[in-house]
């Protein structure tokens, strides 16, 4: 059957009859690839489920933008690599992270791939999809086709009626019919907005005595031609209108009717052709440029309205965005879009933007000819739910607390109440989505409802501020965030419940308490900054950053912080989120008072919680000492507790504060144990408050500590494997923290630069959301990888283990506060590498003088890495000790204290400082065996020094 294009239809346009019957929709104003739930727009790189945007890495989306070109076919992992990477050298498991990570966003199920691997070769994208060519906005679309279509749609049903919400261009359709078909045929448009009797309306405009049946004269206007009746706005006599219908119908064969309403007439025969509003821009984190704006019918509509008002109006680049959204805020209904376009006098689009939830006072002002209900939105709103029963207008004002999609169960807990029972609610909902006033919603499969955002906004403005719908709203966000359900495509609702709860008619108590379930939403959805702001108001601290300075002693201020047990989590999740936006210290003071507010209560969780954060904030600004002692006051607090939970956190961040103190073989065992007692997923499903996972980030402590004390091949397979389970979580944070706090630095150290540079392009990708992360990452690729000139050593962290880590992969980042900290005792695990890279430093210089303080430095380092039992800093210091000696003559006593630290390794032969070690020894014995000179120095003037004591 051949259906209906109208610019204002978008893919979801349907006809009904007494069943939903889908037409064949039109493409898409621009180009786009269809497949399942999923919309990909590759120019604008946005990826769409059930029209909402999902967060996709930009190489995972490039991967996918090459599977749907391709579909159907395997795509080789080279051309794969070379699309997503096109400028970097990377290894096939950078792909496999990267389909993972696109499997997961795409909801992969057994029963529901999209993704296929083809052995051997590369991916190939299974799912059926349909690419859908751009085609020319509302103002060039062919009037004339657009009647034609809507004509041969009106041949085969005698009675059509065009339905959807209010101002979506119902009339403007069926008046290019009549339009359209007034050569061929004998037309009458009847407006029945202000009638209550159709057939006096018809016959008035038939120009008949009052009082006549219309059905003889159209029956003698049959007999000429065809018959044409536009029943336009039948919303306030829809059941007059229908009987109308059916009986003219059934005495006038060759009539047809058309009738535009917001609801179908449910009359015998009628075909329901709903009307969809235009199509928007979708959101992106990329602002859109004027010239793609203008692709979609909704921007077209407003650029071309406000240069009818207005006159030489351009959209620009930068007023794109803008209007982008406000098209969208204005849910693409024509008759909104063009009053917005009308005010253009008066504000300029970012302006309009920021005033959108003032639309029902300030847009306004339509055409002087237009009916009194198209001059302002206030008034269209008006129109419609004027015509609602008393229950219906109730139900309606009470959902539009909903900000998102709401399913049919939740609307029933919200809107009900004493003098609306839940079969009440339901049939409301059924008429409210009849009249168009709801949209229906189906996500993964369930169906739900959706309110238009301006209807929502008008209804809501009818709702009173202390009607106990929003209490129920807030207890049903607050019951979804902490259920399984808690997914962050919910934080509309979230953010809705939040504004109440915190506002003059809310209940903060229920509001922290529904921030404090959805913190995980928050930060799976990225939304950082926005979380710290709520999280500030629910601790009292004020909007601007982490707030003043708070001791541990201080007694609880807050008017929140009567219920204990939200408070210690809302400040330890401030301090957190502050931490990772701000980076070391921003979080000190939350932490401090969520510890102190968790230990008064006895909330070992908690605690746990604050702990995890407090001790990370020492260790961050590099006072190691302070961590070992909170861990040990922890331990105290949970002695008695019984908590295993609490247990693993304390042992995890132990290891990490024993580690960096230098105390590998106290962290190492401690840092496995905390491995062997996650190992199943389910242990770990709670995060701390850093917000990774305790067995990965145990085993980058691990990795970490096992390469120092001399077994490189077990930490490089320790954080690989650290690498495995945060890929199989599926978690950024955890995969974050491993990436750049282990496998980077192990891999440089081990020497195998292909490895590390793989896992900084993993971390590059991984980090994007966690300015933390991202910062080291740069500092890995221009300090370490590329080594460049330029001011990124300056951005370096000033102290702490990210400096100090940073400082033993390349000796430039070696400055005189880290050689202070090291004399201080204070960067311990490092301090003997350290002192041996400032040896090496003044060697560089050349003279006696610099070799001898270079001697006495190697041999500090020497005895402290062996006090430590650190046997990779060991065997470093002793190759540069070795070296020194052998220049200055002393080649047995070089030889032989190299080949002791050398057979102290049992593994790891193949690493840089071993394989390095392994040749001086052999180029020694060459020269030995040549009679060659040394070429290392100057021939020794002093006797061979006796080899160093394993022990200080």
């Amino acid at each position: 059957m051949k259906g209906i294009y109208h610019p204002a239809m978008t893919a979801s346009g349907r006809i009904y009859n007494e069943v939903a019957m889908t037409l064949p929709a039109p493409e898409s104003s621009v180009k786009h690839a269809s497949f399942g739930p999923f919309r990909l727009y590759p120019a604008q790189r946005v990826l769409l489920e059930d029209g909402r945007p999902l967060k996709l890495g930009s190489r995972a989306f490039d991967i996918l933008a090459a599977l749907a070109e391709r579909a159907g076919t395997p795509v080789s992992k080279g051309d794969l690599i070379a699309r997503a990477w096109p400028d970097t050298i990377v290894e096939e498991a950078n792909l496999r992270v990267h389909v993972a990570a696109l499997r997961k966003a795409l909801r992969e199920t057994p029963e529901r791939r999209y993704i296929d691997s083809v052995a051997g070769h590369g991916y190939a994208l299974v799912a059926d999809v349909r690419w859908h060519a751009p085609v020319g906005d509302v103002h060039r679309a062919d009037e004339g086709a657009l009647a034609q279509s809507l004509a041969a749609l009106a041949q085969q049903h005698r009675l059509v009626t065009l339905t959807g919400t209010g101002g979506v261009g119902k009339s403007t359709l069926a008046q290019a019919l009549a339009r359209r078909l007034a050569p061929q045929c004998r037309t009458w448009c009847i407006d029945l907005a202000e009638t209550a009797d159709p057939q006096a309306a018809l016959a008035a405009a038939m120009a008949l005595p009052a009082g006549t049946d219309p059905v003889s004269p159209l029956l003698a206007h049959v007999r000429e031609r065809p018959v044409l009746l536009v029943l336009d706005n039948c919303d306030r006599a829809v059941t007059a209108a229908a009987a109308l219908a059916e009986r003219l119908l059934r005495a006038v064969p060759g009539l047809c009717i058309v009738a535009t309403c917001r609801e179908a007439l449910r009359a015998a025969g009628e075909r329901v052709q709903r009307v969809a509003p235009l199509d928007c821009p979708p959101p992106g984190t990329v602002p859109i440029p004027a010239a793609a704006a203008l692709a979609y019918p909704a921007v077209a509509l407003f650029a071309a309205r406000a240069t009818a008002l207005h006159g030489a109006f351009t959209l620009t680049d930068a007023d794109a965005p803008a209007v982008a959204e406000l098209c969208r805020r204005l849910d693409g209904v024509p008759l909104a879009i063009d009053l917005a376009a009308g005010r253009l006098d008066l504000f300029p689009p970012r302006d309009l933007l920021a005033r959108i939830d003032e639309r029902l006072q300030i847009l306004k002002g339509g055409r002087r000819t237009a009916p009194p209900r198209h001059r302002s939105l206030r008034a269209s709103l008006e129109w419609s739910i004027e015509t609602l029963a008393p229950a219906e207008r109730s139900v309606l004002s009470r959902v539009a607390v909903f900000a998102g999609p709401f399913t049919l169960a939740r609307a029933v807990r919200v809107a009900t109440c004493a003098a609306i029972a839940d079969h009440a609610v339901e049939d409301a909902l059924a008429t409210l989505a009849a009249k168009s006033l709801l949209a229906h919603h189906c996500a993964d499969g369930t169906p739900a409802f959706l309110l238009y955002d301006s209807v929502r906004t008008y209804a809501l403005s009818l709702l009173p501020p202390q009607d106990a719908a929003f209490a129920r709203f807030a207890a049903d966000c607050t019951a979804l965030a902490a259920g399984p359900e808690g997914d962050p495509r919910h934080l509309a609702d979230v953010r809705s419940a939040l504004a109440w709860g915190f506002g003059p008619h809310g209940d903060a108590q229920a509001a922290a308490a529904l921030l404090a379930a959805s913190i995980p939403m928050w930060w799976e959805a990225g939304e950082l900054e926005e979380l710290r702001g709520w999280l500030a108001t629910a601790t009292g601290r004020g909007t601007g950053g982490s707030g003043p300075e708070l001791q541990p002693e201080l007694q609880p201020t807050s008017q929140l912080e009567s219920k204990p047990t939200l408070q210690p989590a809302l400040h330890t999740a401030l301090g957190t989120v502050s931490v990772y936006l701000e980076g070391t210290g921003a979080g000190r003071a939350a932490y401090a008072r969520g510890f102190a507010l968790a230990e008064a209560a006895g909330d070992t969780g908690r605690l746990a919680d604050a702990f995890s954060g407090l001790v990370l904030e020492h260790v961050l600004a590099g006072d190691y000492p302070a961590a070992v002692a909170l861990a040990h006051r922890f331990q105290d607090g949970i002695r008695h507790a019984g908590s295993r939970t609490a247990q693993l956190v304390h042992d995890r961040f132990a290891a990490l504060a024993l580690h960096l103190s230098g105390e590998q073989a106290l962290a190492a065992p401690l840092a496995r144990a905390v491995q062997n007692g996650t190992v199943p997923a389910v242990c770990t499903r709670r995060r701390t408050a850093l917000h990774t996972d305790e067995n990965v980030a145990a085993s980058a402590v691990l990795a970490r500590s096992r390469w120092l004390l001399g077994h490189p091949d077990e930490a490089l397979r320790v954080a690989r494997n650290g690498v495995l389970r945060a890929r199989t979580l599926g978690a950024d944070a955890p995969l974050c923290q491993v990436l750049a706090f282990a496998m980077f630095p192990v891999a440089w150290w081990c020497g195998d630069r292909l490895a590390a540079r793989a896992a900084l392009v993993e971390l590059e990708d991984a980090a994007r959301r966690f300015p933390h992360w991202e910062s080291l990452a740069r500092q890995y690729r221009h300090g370490i990888v590329e080594d460049a000139p330029g001011g990124w050593l300056a951005r370096a962290p000033a102290t702490g283990p990210h400096r100090e880590t940073l400082a033993t992969l390349n000796p430039r980042y070696l400055d005189e506060g880290l050689l202070l900290r090291a004399d201080q005792g204070d960067a311990r695990w490092c301090a003997a590498e350290l002192r041996r890279l400032q040896g090496e430093r003044l060697l560089a210089g050349g003279g006696p003088a610099a070799r001898d303080a270079a001697e006495r430095l190697f041999r500090a380092a020497l005895l402290l890495a062996r006090n430590q039992g650190a046997l990779a800093w060991e065997l470093r210091a002793a190759t540069s000790l070795a070296r020194l000696w052998h220049g200055r003559g002393a080649a047995s006593g070089a030889e032989a204290l190299l080949e002791l630290v050398m057979a102290r390794f049992g593994a790891g032969r193949h690493t840089a400082d071993l394989l390095a070690a392994t040749r001086l020894l052999a180029q020694w014995r060459r020269r030995k065996k040549t009679g060659a000179a040394s070429m290392d120095a100057a021939p020794a003037q002093a006797a061979t020094p006796a080899v160093l004591p394993l022990t200080a």
